[in-house]
C-alpha cells in the first residue's frame, strides 16, 4: 500500500509537474487555486520511517539549517512531515511541498524541481530513490541545489508582490535622489531623504523594520572590500540611525563578525552583508542585511541595508522580507 501511494503521486507530478504556466481563463493553461502556508514554510511528504532514519535527518539538516546573521538561533524553514497517505487536497496546495518517493522500478535516483503542480505559485521538489540507500546518497548529492532552490524561490515570490505593490512615492525618490529602483510595498513611512541617504521605515510598539540606502563616491570596486564596507557603513549609521540620544548610535557588532558573500545578479556584481547592530551608548541591537554595489557610470557606492529591531522575538520573516526587497535593486 505504501508504495502504490508514492507510485500514485509519481504519476500525477508526471502528468500534472510540466505544466509551470498559470493563466486565467484563455484557453493555454490551468486555473489553479492559491497556495496556502507561510512564507519560510515547508511541507515534506515522506514515511515516518524514512523521516525518522538517517535520510529524514539529513533532510532536516537541509532544511533545517541554522538562518545565517541573526541574534537568536532559528532554522532556514519551519518543516511539517506528513505522509503519503495525509496528503489530501488541502496540503496539495501548500506554497513549497517536498515529495520523496521510492520507486524500485526507477531507473536510478534523481531530483526533479517543478511550480505550480497543484496551486500557484507552488514549488514542488520531487526526489526519487530505488531504496533508502540511494535516497540518502541522492540527498547529500543534491544538498546545496535542494536548498538554494526553496530559499531563492520563497524570495522571488516575496519580490514579485512587493514590486506589483510599489509605494510610488518612495519609488520618486529613490530614482531622484539616488537613481536606483526598489520594490518597496505601501505601508512604509518615509523617515528621511537626502541625496546621499534616505531611510523608509514600519514602526510599531513592538518592532522597528528599516531599509536604507547611502551612497558614497568612488572610483573603482576596491571599494567593495569587506574592510571599507564596514568602515563606510559605520560611519554613515553614527551619523544617521541614533538612539535615544543623540550620543547613542548605531554600530556593526564583532561579537559574531558579518558574513560577507559575492553574489551575482543581472549583471551587477553586489556583495551582501548579513550582521548584527549594537547601539552604541545604549542597549539595542538587532539582524541586519545589506547589498552594495559600485555604479561605474556614476562612480559611487551604493549600499541598500534593512535591518530589525524587534526585541526578545524571532526575527526571521522581518529579515526575509527586507532580503526580498534588497534583491529588487536596479541602477537606473
Amino acid at each position: 500500500m505504501k508504495n502504490l501511494l508514492f507510485a500514485l503521486i509519481g504519476f500525477f507530478l508526471l502528468t500534472t509537474g510540466c505544466d509551470s504556466t498559470v493563466k486565467t481563463g484563455d484557453g493555454n493553461g490551468r486555473i489553479l487555486p492559491n497556495i496556502t502556508g507561510g512564507a519560510g514554510e515547508v511541507l515534506v511528504v515522506v514515511d515516518k520511517y524514512i523521516w525518522d532514519g538517517h535520510s529524514g535527518e539529513l533532510l532536516k539538516d537541509i532544511l533545517q539549517e541554522e538562518f545565517p546573521g541573526l541574534p537568536q538561533s532559528e532554522p532556514l524553514f519551519d518543516v511539517t512531515q506528513i505522509t503519503a497517505s495525509s496528503f489530501d487536497n488541502m496540503f496539495r496546495f501548500h506554497r513549497s511541498v517536498v515529495l520523496i518517493t521510492l520507486n524500485e522500478t526507477a531507473e536510478e535516483g534523481a531530483v526533479r524541481y517543478r511550480k505550480n503542480v497543484w496551486a500557484s505559485p507552488q514549488i514542488v521538489v520531487q526526489v526519487e530513490a530505488r531504496n533508502s540507500t540511494e535516497l540518502e546518497k541522492v540527498l547529500k548529492n543534491n544538498e546545496q541545489r535542494i536548498q538554494n532552490f526553496l530559499i531563492q524561490y520563497d524570495r522571488r515570490r516575496l519580490t514579485e508582490s512587493y514590486s506589483a505593490s510599489r509605494d510610488q512615492e518612495i519609488q520618486k525618490i529613490m530614482a531622484e535622489n539616488h537613481h536606483i529602483r526598489l520594490g518597496i510595498p505601501r505601508g512604509y513611512n518615509i523617515d528621511v531623504s537626502t541625496e546621499n541617504y534616505t531611510s523608509v521605515s514600519i514602526e510599531t510598539p513592538d518592532f522597528s523594520q528599516v531599509l536604507h540606502v547611502f551612497e558614497y563616491p568612488a572610483e573603482s570596486d576596491s571599494e567593495l572590500q569587506s574592510g571599507r564596507l564596514l568602515e563606510n557603513r559605520n560611519a554613515f549609521t553614527k551619523k544617521h540611525v541614533k538612539g535615544p540620544d543623540d550620543k547613542s548610535f548605531m554600530t556593526t557588532s564583532m561579537v559574531y563578525p558579518p558574513i560577507f558573500y559575492d553574489v551575482k545578479r543581472d549583471g551587477m556584481n553586489i556583495v551582501e552583508i548579513r550582521g548584527l547592530w549594537d547601539l552604541e551608548g545604549g542597549y539595542m541591537g538587532g539582524p541586519f542585511i545589506s547589498h552594495s554595489v559600485f555604479d561605474e557610470q556614476r562612480k559611487r557606492v551604493v549600499t541598500v541595508e534593512g535591518y530589525v529591531y524587534y526585541p526578545n522575538q524571532k526575527k526571521r520573516t522581518k529579515i526575509r522580507q527586507l532580503e526580498a526587497m534588497l534583491y529588487s535593486l536596479e541602477i537606473i
